[in-house]
């Protein structure tokens, strides 16, 4: 297994290398989802949604709130094919607090 720090190999690291700079948020690929129906469940926060797409293969695919994002990860775990990414929120402070504003905080950075 070698020195693989993360739970799925292939899985970004918690916290991103950017979160010193910007709290992270998911984004999903389109390309990569299979419209499992995996992750809109398990968001506490219902940033994540389906959305019908009929050019996509499956017709349908996972989108990503921004605005509700806390960059909790679940998603990530619970996506079987990898179709979550992280970005950094370069509108942080300008909406409501986010719980991702308190990660160099909680990490004691």
């Amino acid at each position: 297994m070698g020195n693989e720090q993360t739970k799925y190999p292939g899985l970004p690291p918690l916290p991103p290398p950017f979160v010193k700079e910007f709290p992270p948020i998911a984004v999903v690929v389109e390309e990569k989802c299979i419209a499992c129906d995996r992750c809109p469940p398990l968001c506490f926060f219902d940033a994540i949604i389906m959305e019908n797409r009929p050019e996509h293969k499956y017709k349908r695919t996972a989108v990503v709130v921004p605005e509700n994002c806390t960059g909790c990860g679940l998603c990530f775990e619970a996506c079987p094919v990898d179709a979550f990414l992280w970005t950094p929120d370069k509108t942080a402070g300008s909406g409501p607090l986010r719980a991702a504003q308190e990660t160099d905080k909680d990490m004691d950075v």
